[in-house]
Formats: C-alpha cells, structure tokens, sequence
C-alpha cells in the first residue's frame, strides 16, 4: 500500500512540473516579453537587461507636391483679373476661394492675395484649390464697393449679379463678370462626385460694416459670421473649432446665419451645388463716420484664421 502511495505523489509531482515547464514556454518570447496575439513583443515590468526590441516612430509625412499655375480671364478687359490654381498629388477636397466682389471691403481680397504665395506650404494640404484673389479687380484697387468712375463704364452691384436671383438693375458689364466667374469656377468642379461635407467647398470673403454683437441685425449688419444656406451641421463644426482654436482674446464668437441675398455669389453656388458646402466670410470692419474703425491686418487674421479652421477639417490634418 506504501509503495503505491509512493508512486501516485511521484506522478502527481511530475504532472505538476510538466505544466510549469509548458506555461514558462507559452510565456517567453525570443526578445525576453511577453508576445501578444499579433505576433509582437512587449514588456510590462522594468527593463533591467538588454532587448532586441526597437521603440516605434511615428511614420514620416511626405509634404505633397504642389503645381501651381495662373492665367487671366475677362483677358484684353479692363475688368482682366488672375486666377490661381494649386493641385497636388495627394487626395483630397476641392476648395474654392474668392475675394475681392465688394472692392472696399479689403480684409477678404487682402487675405486672399496673401494666400497665393503661401498656400503651396500649408501643412497638409492635399487635393485642389481654385483662387480668384480679386475677382472684382477695379472696385478692389479703388477701395469702393463696385462703381468705378471715370471708366466710360457703368457697374452695377457684383453680388447681386449672380444668375439665381439676379437683380433686374443689375449692368452688363457687371454680369460679364459674373458669368466669367461661374464658367471657370464650374470648370474646375467639372463632374466632381462629393460623398463627404467638405469635398467641395466654396468659399468668398466678405465684410461688414457692423458685427452681429452690437444689435445691428435690423440694419443688415452680419460682421464676425459665416453665412451659409445649404449645410448647417458641418458650420457648427467648423464655427466650433475656430471659436475654440482660432479666434483671438477679445474677439467675438463667430455665429452662422442663413441669409443668403438674391443675386449674390453665395446663393448661386449653394443653389448649382447643393451638396457642397458654401459660404460667405463676413468680418466686421466696424465702419463708422465713413472710415473703418477696425485695423485691416486684424480683419485680414480673421479671415485667414477662419480658413486655416477650414483647412484642419477638409484636409484632416487634426
């Protein structure tokens, strides 16, 4: 009986060394931690000995190339004004930006030509952009808002010379320069197929005399908003990550408002491409007494700060 008991504890012992041996194997990898389902090595406690394992970088990014080509169009006019075209070899939105419709309201086409030398560095970018700096290049360089005179030409109001909505006052000349903008702007979208909010994005850069903050509403007044008819949702993204990340000490929230006007640039691209995110940049250059109370370089940062908050969402980079 003693001797059977004897060998029973023997095997008894030699299963139970049998198992340590196979879980010690199950849990040593070759790099000395422990491996995970994925094949890859770790460690959880102090690293007290040397180890084939390599801390993991994060990957590199190759910053895109970037043509850029210009050419004129209303060419051999006096209305003549440049347009500017950037496309890289990554994937990416369309983004169409235009300043300068009303020519005394500077931030918008102040920005705008700033953005012509820069945007090729912008971190991130990808896609294709389309930039009209001036789009109403006589108003621009006279710091009035569209009746140049002295020209032997009559213009009419820009932003109420878009084909929906179109003011029956509005001028030949003025509607030239519309129709020439919406034929190389619709030239460049093409067949585009947009599947997200900002795959195509239509921008103009606007200001106001008056901020929304002052209870100015009454008299049309829309400064420090973005106004925007056809997606709302993705504006409170944006609107929100500026306000939050952009916007500087004392400046007013920017807000959205849907008031888009008859004949005006915002309408007609909302109207034509539903699905596209369009808006209008409206910054308040305060003006009072027939001046500006405001400093242009303080406009002109609102308007570039409001697309580089623009820029982070279409082009992912946060």
């Amino acid at each position: 009986m003693k001797n059977k008991q004897t060998i029973f504890k023997l095997i008894v012992i030699m299963l139970i060394a049998v198992s340590l041996l196979l879980v010690g194997c199950g849990n040593t990898s070759q790099g000395g931690g422990s491996t995970g389902g994925n094949g890859s090595s770790s460690s959880t406690g102090s690293n007290t000995g040397s180890s084939d394992s390599t801390p993991i970088e994060p990957p590199v990014e190759i910053p895109a190339n970037v043509t850029h080509t210009s050419w004129k169009i209303l060419k051999g006019k006096i209305t003549e004004t440049t347009v500017h075209k950037y496309v890289t070899d990554k994937p990416g939105p369309k983004i169409v930006i235009v300043g300068g419709i009303h020519g005394d309201e500077d931030a918008g086409w102040t920005a705008a030509l700033r953005l012509v030398n820069t945007i090729s560095q912008e971190k991130g970018i990808c896609g294709e952009i389309l930039l009209i700096p001036q789009a109403n290049i006589l108003a621009d360089n006279a710091l009035v808002r569209y009746n140049v005179k002295g020209m032997g030409v009559t213009f009419s109001d820009l932003n109420r010379s878009f084909e929906v909505g179109r003011e029956s006052t509005a001028k030949s000349a003025t509607i030239e320069i519309s129709d020439a903008l919406v034929e190389t702007i619709d030239e460049f979208i093409g067949d585009y197929q947009i599947e997200e909010d900002y795959d195509l994005c239509i921008i103009d850069l606007h200001e106001s005399r008056g901020s929304y903050t002052e209870g100015t509403a009454a008299k049309g007044f829309l400064g420090d908003q973005l106004i925007c008819k056809n997606n709302p949702f993705f504006m409170e993204d944006l609107l929100d990550h500026y306000n939050s990340n952009y916007r500087e000490l004392g400046d007013p929230d920017f807000r959205t408002e849907e008031s888009v006007t008859d004949g005006s640039f915002s309408l007609n691209f909302s109207t034509k491409y539903r699905k596209a995110t369009v808006f209008t940049i409206e910054t308040n250059r305060g003006y009072k007494n027939g001046t500006n109370t405001i400093a242009l370089e303080k406009r002109v940062s609102q308007q570039l700060n409001i697309l580089q908050a623009l820029f982070d969402l279409a082009w992912q980079r946060i």
